[in-house]
């Protein structure tokens, strides 16, 4: 646990798949102000560039590179557009990024196994660690929707019943105006007008009466 305490902390993550094999294997980078190395695993074996000072300045004049953050930039940039290449040789893979013109190639040695054991370890630690930190930020994010989805429905709750409430007082009596008295002989489909009467015809017997009182 202690080599795995003094490593620098991991930086950017890459999985590379060989086409012809289909074999996968895990890239990462050990970023710093100071220094820069890059790792690749089978979660077997690791490999490293394992640059010293006198190294890191030598690689760094050969691809132009003037600072480790560049290299760091290139790299997750790379890796984020998978334009990684790798070349295994036993105890050497060559690795390439080749995401623009100014691609870096790197050579990386196997580490004796203590130290790829370390290297294992502080690997499977960080990715425990991203995937509890996922989970919170997942589990922060499912409540704060689910608060946000409860007083949603808790406003349209209260407006809908507001709503509800100012009809049913609308169409309450004490709001209704007073029904004006509706007159006799009034028409009911047209209020203010007389209501036709129903013409009676003809008596005949009133007629014959007059007939036969002449």
């Amino acid at each position: 646990m202690e080599a795995e305490q003094r490593l620098p902390s991991i930086g950017s993550l890459h999985i590379h798949k060989l086409p012809q094999s289909h074999q996968r294997y895990l890239c990462y980078t050990r970023p710093g102000p100071q220094n820069f190395n890059l790792c690749v695993t089978n979660v077997v074996d690791v490999w490293s560039t394992a640059f010293s000072p006198q190294k890191l300045e030598e690689h760094k004049s050969a691809h132009g590179v003037k600072t480790c953050e560049e290299y760091h930039t290139r790299t997750r940039d790379a890796f984020q557009k998978a334009a990684v290449s790798l070349t295994v040789l036993d105890n050497i893979i060559i690795l390439k990024l080749s995401q623009d013109d100014l691609g870096l190639t790197f050579d990386l040695y196997k580490l004796p196994i203590s130290e790829a054991k370390a290297e294992i370890q502080s690997v499977m630690f960080h990715l425990v660690d991203q995937v509890h930190h996922l989970q919170n930020q997942l589990k922060v994010s499912e409540e704060s929707n689910a608060l946000n989805l409860k007083k949603t429905m808790q406003r349209t709750q209260r407006m809908f019943l507001a709503d509800y409430d100012s009809k049913r007082k609308g169409n309450g009596p004490e709001s209704s105006p007073v029904a004006k008295k509706r007159l006799a002989g009034e028409s009911l489909i047209n209020p203010g007008s007389k209501r036709t009467k129903t013409p009676t015809g003809v008596s005949f017997e009133d007629n014959c009466l007059d007939d036969s009182d002449e």
